[in-house]
């Protein structure tokens, strides 16, 4: 276990794993609402889904859904972990330090130091994802591996497999509703009318750069240039590779 978590994971929890920047919130709004058959937004989050990193949340439903970015637990009883390409999370996580830690360094520096796995606690991207992926089998209640793009692409057949995995009994319509609900685009309204609850009252803060984006795939193609393409191509090529993203050359 982490030296930096509070939260005490428990045998019957539900943990919802990522990278940062991986679309974990897409992923989050669309299994509570599954799970608990109810909308969750902005400003029911912090008191339905649990941080594994921050202190306990009193009265949470049952099961607790619990988020983290952690690399491999063999606490964690039962784990969906969400993957996305690191060449489009390393653009969405310099947005994201821009926004909320006015981060000055440029794309470029920030770039190195993702790729120096320097940016936060979760360490460097590939080591991050092979944790889960070599210990898959030893998660005891189960595994589940969903790519971001696959999620993006067809939300509907990954809330089927979440279902099931979960042992859900839900009808198509409150199946559509939920991923509906988890859109990107029911997020941004969301985001305009609660985002109180996403910018706080940090001095650090751009109210005026919004939390959530575009959430495309492969926007790397056009932001990236060929030399930073090679150098996250090659280091995290075993990676890549075992999850069948592209690898340009």
């Amino acid at each position: 276990m982490s030296e930096n978590q509070n939260y005490i994971v428990q045998e019957d929890d539900i943990c919802l794993v990522s990278y940062p920047k991986s679309g974990n919130n897409f992923l989050l709004f669309l299994v509570a609402t599954l799970l608990y058959k109810t909308k969750i937004d902005w400003s029911t989050k912090g008191k339905m889904i649990q941080n594994v990193a921050t202190e306990p949340i009193k009265g949470l439903p049952s099961p607790h859904l619990v988020w983290s970015h952690e690399g491999y637990d063999p606490t964690y009883p039962k784990v969906i972990y969400l993957v996305r390409d690191p060449r489009d999370i390393v653009i969405s996580y310099h947005h994201h330090n821009r926004k909320y830690y006015a981060d000055p360094r440029n794309f470029d520096d920030f770039f190195d130091a993702f790729m120096e796995g320097s940016i936060g606690p979760a360490g460097p991207w590939d080591k991050n994802v092979e944790s889960w992926l070599d210990n898959r089998d030893k998660v005891k209640k189960g595994f589940l591996l969903i790519k971001y793009e696959d999620l993006l692409v067809n939300t509907s057949k990954n809330a089927h497999r979440i279902i099931k995995f979960l042992n859900l009994d839900r009808t198509e319509e409150e199946i559509n509703e939920a991923v509906d609900w988890a859109s990107f685009d029911n997020m941004k309204a969301l985001e305009k009318k609660q985002s109180i609850h996403l910018n706080g009252n940090s001095p650090f803060v751009n109210p005026k750069m919004p939390f959530v984006r575009e959430g495309k795939a492969n926007k790397w193609k056009s932001v990236l240039n060929q030399n930073q393409q090679k150098q996250i191509n090659q280091k995290f090529h075993t990676a890549l590779t075992r999850l069948g993203y592209e690898i340009s050359t």
